[in-house]
């Protein structure tokens, strides 16, 4: 009788340790998307899901909000400072507002092409600024995303170069660099919210907006705008943030799965995007758009926005840091 009580009192014990000892840890991300399901923010928060449940032996799940279930980008970011959600992934100026030294990522004509991009991204800045969005915003980027270029469209009339903006009413995000460099070609843009651009447009509040073709193509863009002029002022980049509330309570070896999902998710958002551009744009012609080339390969645009970096320096670190920076995407 001892024996049998003692076997049972064993078994219990057991489950007792499997249940509630560190190893039986679970935790869940809830992982907010502000964008349609066929975006390249839902392709990477797809893929990051999968790779994180697998890294960590399914000891934390992740649940992807998508569509603007859990409200805007700049509301995300608050949620995530918080820890209200624990993940979510935006583009660089909706985080601009709450961690200032991202802004350099901003400033029109930063990249050239989108390899430097790249090579930013595996650089060893990117701690030292990862340590700055910590401070500044109390949340860390885990990885970072391409999108393309963020070409501009209209629905009233080509254009070719910044004289052609006159009397265009241009919707852009609410961040300062960009609608500095709108005013440096000669118009004064309208700042709206991402979830509410498509009805601003098609309810002609606004004429015009920018996005790479493939946000253009996933969000029906063509259905509200006519034409788009191929300039290459901004590369969209954005980073996946996550609460870093949430992360300091992980232990060591789920946060090692969390940094391996991350990255490697994001290598697979930015084949997804190079493959998806060409036909994104093809799909938007195909609906009735029309592509033009902005005039003399265009250096006026450039000359113009360029006249507004001295100006933002102060807002985004300074221009000492914004100088480290570019030396790493132009060495």
């Amino acid at each position: 009788m001892k024996k049998w009580f003692a076997v049972v009192a064993g078994l219990f014990f057991g489950i007792a340790l499997l249940t509630t000892g560190a190893g039986a840890q679970q935790f869940t991300i809830k992982y907010a998307v502000s964008s349609p399901p066929d975006s390249f923010h839902q392709a990477y928060a797809d893929k990051f899901k999968e790779l994180c449940e697998k890294y960590s032996g399914g000891k934390i799940k992740v649940n992807v909000y998508g569509g603007a279930q859990l409200g805007s980008e700049q509301d995300n970011v608050q949620g995530c400072s918080t820890n209200m959600i624990q993940m979510t992934t935006l583009a660089v100026n909706n985080l601009t507002p709450f961690a200032n030294s991202v802004g350099f990522m901003t400033l029109p004509y930063a990249f050239q092409k989108i390899e430097d991009a790249y090579k930013l991204y595996k650089h060893p800045f990117m701690e030292e600024l990862n340590k700055k969005i910590v401070a500044q915003a109390n949340v860390r980027a885990v990885s970072w995303l391409v999108g393309g270029y963020r070409v501009f469209t209209n629905s009233k009339k080509e254009v070719r170069k910044p004289e052609d903006l006159q009397g265009i009413k241009v919707r852009v995000p609410k961040n300062k660099i960009m609608i500095a460099a709108y005013k440096s070609w000669g118009v004064n843009p309208v700042p709206i919210s991402w979830t509410e651009t498509f009805n601003a447009l098609q309810q002609k509040v606004v004429d015009a907006q920018d996005n790479p073709h493939i946000v253009n193509a996933a969000s029906k863009f063509y259905e509200v705008q006519k034409y788009i002029t191929n300039i290459h002022y901004l590369l969209w980049t954005g980073p996946n943030i996550m609460s870093e509330q949430f992360y300091k309570k992980l232990p060591a070896d789920l946060k090692k799965a969390v940094n391996r999902a991350a990255k490697e998710a994001a290598v697979y958002e930015w084949d997804f995007v190079a493959k998806q551009e060409a036909s994104a744009l093809k799909e938007c012609l195909d609906k009735g758009m029309k592509l033009l080339e902005p005039t003399d390969n265009e250096k006026e645009w450039i000359r113009r926005a360029k006249t507004v970096w001295p100006d933002m320096y102060k807002d985004i670190g300074g221009k000492e840091w914004v100088d480290k920076a570019m030396a790493v995407i132009y060495k």
